[in-house]
């Protein structure tokens, strides 16, 4: 359960008073472990490191947030709207971020092991080395997003919209991507498997290395294996 008092701070608080008492009370761990915050506007309160286990967020406000460093397993984003917010190295183990708004975020070093971003929009958020493995992104909007070095084994990125988004190093073994829209994205030395699937992708262009372009006649794949045929040089 939460500690009450850090409760009572986070609803009654403006963000610069809950700041001010965070850095006067450096060694305090806010704990609200959940905690019902659904609704409320929490843009640039500062929850670094903070106990945010199963913590309701739905439709929450999370503008400039900074929740790195969280453990926010179990946090329920669904429908939420944030920019920009900090989730760096956070622990986002089975939260849930169904139809939640989060462009331009960054989640880089983050585990996101099983989270579900089904229908959300991330346009333009960094994944940079983040863990996704089985998580759910399908129906997703991810355009622009960074997947650097990101582990996405076993995800699913069905009828995804990956458009400029950057798979550079990214580990996709046995991961799903039928039906996604890979136009413009960045594959340069991902790794893939035999059981990564990309049937019925949409995609005319492909960058395979720096500013190394290679396009289609076709935008449209009717399997993997064609959508190989192009896209391994």
């Amino acid at each position: 359960m939460a500690n009450q008092t850090h409760l009572d701070k986070i609803t009654s608080l403006s963000a610069t008073e809950w700041n001010t008492w965070r850095k006067e009370n450096p060694q305090i761990t806010p704990d609200l472990r959940n905690a019902d915050l659904s609704g409320l506007n929490l843009s640039h309160y500062n929850l670094k490191g903070s106990m945010l286990i199963r913590v309701n967020f739905s439709q929450a406000t999370l503008i400039e947030t900074n929740l790195s460093k969280a453990d926010l397993s179990n946090a329920n984003f669904a429908r939420s709207f944030s920019r920009d917010a900090n989730l760096s190295l956070a622990n986002l183990q089975d939260a849930n971020f169904y139809g939640a708004y989060f462009t331009g975020c960054d989640f880089s070093r983050a585990c996101l092991l099983s989270a579900n971003f089904q229908e959300a929009n991330c346009s333009d958020s960094f994944f940079i080395t983040a863990n996704l493995t089985y998580a759910n992104l399908s129906r997703g909007i991810f355009r622009g997003a960074s997947f650097m070095e990101a582990n996405l084994e076993n995800a699913d990125l069905r009828e995804t919209a990956l458009n400029q988004v950057d798979l550079t190093l990214a580990k996709a073994y046995n991961t799903n991507f039928s039906k996604a829209t890979l136009t413009d994205a960045t594959i340069e030395n991902w790794q893939i498997n035999n059981q990564t699937k990309f049937d019925l992708v949409v995609c005319n262009h492909l960058f395979i290395g720096y500013q190394q372009k290679i396009s289609s006649d076709n935008q449209f794949f009717p399997n993997t294996a064609k959508f190989l045929e192009f896209a391994v040089v």
